[in-house]
């Protein structure tokens, strides 16, 4: 009876859609908003490799970790690092933490009009200005204003990003001015002597700026720029990570994520709207 069990755990463990053999399409899932990175890296990697099969989907953190504790998926892409609940049923079933690769880096700026005298805000201000405490400039140490907030949706790389790190995952406050999805508030703000928006980082039009940004009230300032943005310096920017499920040791798994995080994989990234990895988060060509 015990050698009939083994024969069928091997029997399944052949048929399961995520065996990992050389040649086999690559399944991978995750945020909504890395799906479009997701699918360039995989565009881009048979561009070089026309036989390869990439299966991209953006179906959410929780469903993708789910398939692949379920052995059911090759690789999560996420805008942010695995959690203690997501952690939790992938070792149980994986036997050990899914192995984890830095793949790119995000950011957000934070805009003003330029004839805005504010030069800094911290964490707290800019929870209060998105949170609805704040409705002048005055409390922010500025003119005697009305404050113009500009947002993007939490659905937009950018919007998640600022929710989960500066707003604590509170959301937005309810009736903001919306911003142009792929744009950003930029636009806006520089018609709007009192408005204030998040976005990608980019060069600014006439009439508009960026803000030094602190995580506290002690922190130093820091302006967003490439460079910062890329090595984590500038508070608002997070690295993106790509988690390996059971066939993280198969040829087909390893070479793309090689690809990802070579010199011109991290060129497609930059190319999506994200930052280069630093050489010192990537392994060696």
């Amino acid at each position: 009876m015990r050698t009939l069990f083994a024969g069928i755990a091997t029997l399944l463990a052949l048929l399961s859609p995520a065996a990992g053999r050389a040649g086999d399409a690559l399944t991978m899932d995750g945020s909504e908003t890395t799906r479009s990175l997701g699918q360039k890296w995989a565009d881009a990697f048979k561009a070089k490799h026309p036989d390869a099969s990439i299966h991209v989907a953006g179906n959410g953190a929780s469903t993708a970790f789910a398939a692949l504790a379920a052995k059911r998926l090759d690789l999560v892409l996420i805008p942010r690092a695995i959690r203690f609940k997501e952690v939790e049923p992938c070792e149980a079933a994986l036997g050990k933490r899914p192995p984890e690769f830095k793949v790119a880096v995000s950011g957000v700026a934070v805009y003003i009009h330029t004839n805005n005298p504010v030069q800094v805000l911290n964490y707290d201000e800019l929870f209060n200005v998105f949170r609805g405490i704040s409705t002048s400039w005055k409390q922010l140490g500025g003119n005697d204003t009305p404050l113009s907030v500009y947002v993007m949706g939490t659905n937009t790389l950018w919007g998640e990003l600022f929710n989960e790190e500066v707003l604590n995952g509170k959301g937005l406050l309810p009736d903001p001015a919306k911003s142009d999805p792929e744009k950003g508030p930029m636009a806006a703000i520089a018609k709007d002597p009192g408005g204030i928006g998040f976005g990608p980082f980019t060069t600014p039009p006439d009439g508009a700026r960026f803000l030094s940004i602190k995580r506290s009230v002690s922190s130093t300032p820091v302006d967003p720029s490439p460079d910062g943005i890329s090595n984590k310096i500038y508070p608002i920017s997070r690295v993106v990570y790509c988690y390996a499920g059971a066939t993280a040791d198969s040829p087909s798994v390893k070479a793309f994520l090689d690809f990802i995080r070579s010199d011109e994989g991290q060129q497609v990234a930059a190319a999506a709207g994200f930052f280069p990895l630093p050489a010192k988060w990537r392994p060696a060509p």
